[in-house]
């Protein structure tokens, strides 16, 4: 059998990303303002709230487990357990149905997810920084196309959608089944820095993992807000604006940036530099809806400022977690489960707290509430993350 090259296997798993990525971002913004409008703001959050819990159990059952990362029949099954779940929300009407589906939708994700991402490493000569980067700007990809359709075909069509959703994720099933067998098939090959003769970058220390792990639930629970809320807030305070347009804005800004600025990090100290500038991107987005009002223009650069903050942190996350693990012989799967389970655990509760703060502000006719209460949250992130660092500074050269 002849084994496809590595770049090949690398566009084969991108590929299944865009499908997949692009089916849920097709769904999401249309259930959740129908939901919104339908019942309330903290239902439609319930429903990302039950699919960050299910990745949430899925992830954590892949860190305890890590060949769970790593074996075909797992990865693939559980793609199409998610494709089906998905499907299956085209029937039915009750919100707390949507709910129990949209979680264990959740549960194959959290399986799957950090399968796929360990399959990219495992592709001989694919540096891990060119990997997810890539891997973002995949999703990113497939995000574009999904909120622009679902644009175009509006709310009132969502067993259609639901129907090209579930053959987006059985394409992305069929991907994953080709790279995976040629991973097997292929010889054991060295690591990408050692066959190279090139010294990897040094990778963080275990007090500098440990925070990290700790921003990666407060960045997810602040940064999974917008998500919620747009689908709200626009509807509602800027209904002149279609409800998907903040999310292609965001989703092209990351496709336009994201391969070329990964690139100018170097190092765990570049790495580090670019989670900071992208908590501060987040920030300056929160602050722009709290004056957004029914404003447009505000709305729109806040997109702008949230896609920077995706494509400065996003990626070198990945990379210090997974250079971290590299350097400490652990297994590459689990650690990257393991980044996973905190990442759905700040995106589950976030989610939830999301509908929670709509809800109130629109409860005492003050719109900017729930943004003020984030804008205050990066804040307090970018102290801790200061002093988390500065403190790591020091024990390093105290040792």
């Amino acid at each position: 059998m002849t084994l496809r090259s590595s770049a090949a296997n690398a566009r084969l798993i991108y590929t299944g990303v865009a499908l997949a990525s692009g089916g849920i971002a097709f769904y999401v913004p249309l259930l959740l303002s129908a939901v919104g409008l339908a019942h309330s703001g903290a239902w439609a959050a319930a429903i990302l709230f039950g699919t960050n819990l299910g990745r949430l159990a899925g992830s954590h059952v892949a860190s305890r487990r890590g060949a769970l990362a790593q074996r075909r029949g797992v990865i693939v099954g559980t793609i199409v357990v998610e494709g089906l779940a998905l499907f299956s929300m085209a029937f039915l009407a009750a919100p707390w149905m949507l709910v129990a589906v949209a979680t264990v939708a959740g549960l194959g994700s959290g399986l799957s997810f950090p399968g796929m991402k360990n399959a990219l490493l495992r592709l001989d000569g694919l540096a891990p920084s060119r990997a997810f980067a890539g891997l973002s700007m995949s999703l990113r990809m497939g995000m574009a196309g999904g909120y622009l359709a679902g644009a175009l075909v509006g709310g009132n069509h969502l067993v259609a959608v639901f129907s090209v959703l579930l053959a987006m994720f059985l394409a992305y099933a069929g991907c994953m089944r080709v790279v995976l067998r040629d991973i097997e098939s292929a010889p054991a090959v060295a690591p990408l820095a050692s066959a190279a003769g090139i010294a990897p970058a040094p990778a963080p220390a275990p007090a500098e993992l440990a925070w990290l792990m700790a921003a990666n639930v407060a960045f997810w629970f602040l940064t999974i807000q917008p998500t919620v809320t747009m689908s709200l807030y626009v509807p509602r305070y800027v209904p002149t604006l279609p409800v998907s347009t903040t999310y292609w804005v965001t989703t092209v800004t990351v496709l336009l940036l994201q391969l070329r600025v990964t690139a100018m990090a170097r190092g765990t100290a570049g790495h580090l530099r670019f989670l900071f500038v992208g908590i501060w991107c987040m920030l300056a987005a929160f602050c722009a809806m709290a004056l957004a009002g029914g404003h447009v223009g505000p709305v729109l650069a806040a997109a702008v400022l949230l896609a920077l903050s995706q494509v400065f942190y996003g990626p070198s996350f990945d990379v210090l977690v997974s250079s971290g693990a590299r350097a400490r012989g652990l297994d590459t799967g689990e650690a990257l489960a393991r980044q996973h389970f905190w990442q759905n655990l700040g995106m589950m509760t976030g989610s939830l707290a999301a509908g929670a703060l709509f809800d109130l502000g629109v409860r005492w006719a003050w719109p900017a509430f729930g943004w003020l209460v984030l804008a205050a949250g990066a804040l307090a992130m970018l102290a801790g993350l200061g002093l988390a660092t500065r403190r790591a500074g020091a024990t390093t050269q105290a040792a």
